[in-house]
């Protein structure tokens, strides 16, 4: 059974980070990295998590896997048909669309939303961008996201 590699790649930023030279700054960094050395081996090793970048509140990713579908973040990952949705509004009466099916090759998913913090009495904006590298392999390279360019690319701005 081929494993689903995933490579989370988080910006994190504030208000005070709002600036064009902030934002020239985040455009360039990197999309896509090879594989840490500290991938996080899930579920009986059928999936790899390797989350770089920003985390502010230390506990940013949460998933779980019911009946062979991964849940995290806003992502639906079918560990058997090999597809990946995404949910666009957190509520429970929307359902997620359909991106891909990841058969041959990967893809790259981004979304940027920003969500209200409280912190030691301080309550501000914290503003996020989520890149999403996905591919379904049989053996594990440490590259795989750096050999070739995504076979498909989605960028959304989610509602709020």
């Amino acid at each position: 059974m081929k494993k689903l590699v995933l490579q989370f790649v988080i910006h994190q930023w504030d208000k005070s980070q709002l600036t064009e030279h902030h934002e020239q700054l985040r455009q360039a960094l990197p999309d896509r990295y090879p594989m840490s050395n500290e991938v996080l081996a899930l579920f009986n090793n059928k999936v790899l998590l390797d989350q770089l970048g920003d985390d502010v509140s230390g506990n940013r990713l949460r998933y779980q896997l019911i009946d062979n579908h991964l849940l995290i973040d806003r992502f639906h990952f079918d560990l058997d048909l090999q597809t990946v949705e995404f949910k666009p509004r957190l509520q429970a009466d929307e359902p997620p669309i359909l991106l891909a099916k990841l058969n041959e090759g990967w893809v790259q998913c981004q979304y940027q939303w920003r969500y209200r913090v409280d912190d030691g009495g301080f309550i501000y904006w914290r503003y996020e961008k989520i890149i999403v590298n996905a591919c379904f392999i049989e053996k594990v390279n440490s590259t795989v996201f750096l050999d070739s360019p995504p076979d498909q690319c989605f960028k959304q701005r989610v509602s709020i």
